[in-house]
């Protein structure tokens, strides 16, 4: 005897169908990610008037389809030109630190909330903001002088211990141009001796004109591998050094500012000074992070762009 079945009633075909959009919410929610980029763009495309570079950089974004990117050298922006700009590259929310100097921003695909704006004790200051329940702060320490660098990490660091952590906040990111050294790039640094020759001379150049005021790039003629350290020990991941090799790292010069090189100095020309720093949440959530040293970017700027990708079901 074939047993009763019960009639395909249009509620059984509800249920089917509630059944299988959850199905495939789930498996939606596990293939998404989030996409940071942190870049360096050089003098704001030369305050303005480097229109061919401007437009070869938001097509190059445009292609990279980020959810979030911090700016440092956003030089002559206003925010109506980084919203405009941002736009382009289909980011409809924008910060701009301030319109003097060499600016921070940061664009996004969700909503900005603007968390706080530093500048005192900043060589160029220092952007937080927060999207999709993360905290985003964009840094761009000093280009000249290891102590005062120094003195930057530990206001960002104490800032985030004291407003991010207390919080309770565990999701949180610190991104931009460091101009430090990581320790983790001791071995990096051995290998490229001219990025040591050239700041010793300018160092020696500073201490010239100015004696015991000027500027120091260099501790005591070496690489300062503190301002770094005082970021890790918090701690903060360095995702690029977990995820790429050691002579894929570096993040400055581009062949923008080298091409009067020789061969042998433009090898040995080359540091990484540009990170994506993320709190322990994400540092297993890492599904990609690397320094785009090839290809486009090589016209783009001075720097080379920072990109990490994280498994993001939020």
């Amino acid at each position: 005897m074939i047993p009763h079945q019960p009639p395909f009633t249009m509620n059984r075909f509800f249920l089917l169908l509630a059944l299988l959009v959850g199905l495939l919410h789930d498996t939606s929610a596990q293939n998404q990610s989030l996409k940071v980029i942190s870049y360096n763009i050089w003098n704001g495309f030369d305050w303005g008037k480097d229109q061919e570079r401007e437009q070869a950089m938001i097509q190059w974004l445009k292609e990279q389809d980020a959810d979030v990117i911090g700016f440092q050298e956003l030089n002559a922006f206003t925010p109506d030109k980084l919203a405009r700009l941002a736009r382009e590259w289909g980011h409809p929310y924008s910060l701009l630190l301030k319109e003097d100097g060499y600016p921070i921003g940061i664009t996004s695909k969700t909503p900005l909330e603007l968390k706080g704006r530093l500048l005192g004790g900043f060589w160029h200051g220092m952007l937080h903001a927060k999207t999709i329940g993360i905290d985003f702060l964009v840094v761009h320490l000093s280009p000249q002088d290891w102590q005062f660098r120094r003195s930057e990490a530990e206001i960002v660091s104490t800032y985030i211990e004291n407003v991010v952590i207390k919080n309770g906040q565990d999701k949180y990111m610190v991104i931009g141009d460091y101009n430090a050294h990581s320790p983790f790039d001791a071995g990096f640094d051995l290998a490229h001796p001219e990025t040591l020759r050239r700041n010793r001379e300018g160092d020696r150049q500073r201490f010239e004109e100015k004696g015991a005021e000027a500027f120091q790039t260099l501790r005591n003629g070496s690489f300062d591998y503190s301002v770094m350290s005082r970021f890790l020990s918090l701690p903060l991941i360095d995702v690029v050094q977990i995820h790429t090799e050691e002579n894929r790292k570096s993040s400055f010069p581009t062949p923008l500012i080298t091409q009067d090189l020789s061969p042998e100095e433009r090898a040995g020309y080359r540091q990484r000074i540009d990170y994506i720093l993320v709190s322990p949440f994400f540092e297993f959530r890492c599904t990609d992070a690397r320094v785009i040293n090839t290809g486009t970017p090589d016209r783009l700027s001075d720097h080379y762009p920072v990109i990490a990708t994280f498994a993001w079901d939020d």
